[in-house]
């Protein structure tokens, strides 16, 4: 067992990955207030249960562990799924023509990703836009990491389907 951290070194690494923290929540809520909301709860639980932390998983992957379950008792609460954040796409200025297809590609990969099943966004938010690698993806989600490939396989299969290409499996290399 891991020796556990004092609250000051907790302190920092709090700050040093809240805007991974805040990133990740608005990627999951698509609304920069409930965002915040998300992360302040998170923050608070964290601090809270400071203690509990025990160095097995790096302390980011437990932030965001912790940033999932705010947000699931949130949608839990509400029953719904919220759209992906559109930040980049409001520009109303006129785009070329190569531009405007990459704003409608992305905004329809955003709503692909919005129509995925809970854990196969979940794992297609933390691989695809944190960057996680599997392991640390298998941490926060408390799933196998080929639990974690699967479901990644599976949303870029849809993905691809939702915006009209052929998925090619990446090679393992």
């Amino acid at each position: 067992m891991a020796r556990p951290i004092d609250r000051n070194a907790v302190d920092r690494r709090v700050v040093e990955h809240l805007p991974a923290a805040l990133r990740f929540a608005l990627r999951l809520t698509g609304d920069a207030h409930t965002a915040e909301d998300v992360v302040q709860e998170a923050l608070c639980l964290a601090l809270r249960r400071w203690k509990s932390y025990r160095g097995e998983a790096s302390f980011r992957t437990w932030m965001l562990q912790i940033v999932l379950n705010v947000d699931r008792d949130r949608r839990r609460r509400q029953r719904k799924v919220g759209p992906l954040p559109e930040a980049e796409l409001i520009c109303n200025l006129p785009l070329p023509p190569e531009l405007a297809a990459a704003g409608e590609l992305h905004a329809s990969v955003r709503a692909a990703i919005d129509r995925l099943p809970g854990r196969q966004r979940e794992v297609a938010l933390l691989s695809l836009g944190e960057g996680l690698p599997a392991r640390e993806v298998a941490c926060v989600l408390e799933i196998t990491e080929a639990n974690v490939h699967t479901c990644l396989h599976l949303a870029r299969k849809a993905i691809a389907r939702s915006i009209g290409v052929d998925y090619v499996r990446p090679d393992p290399a």
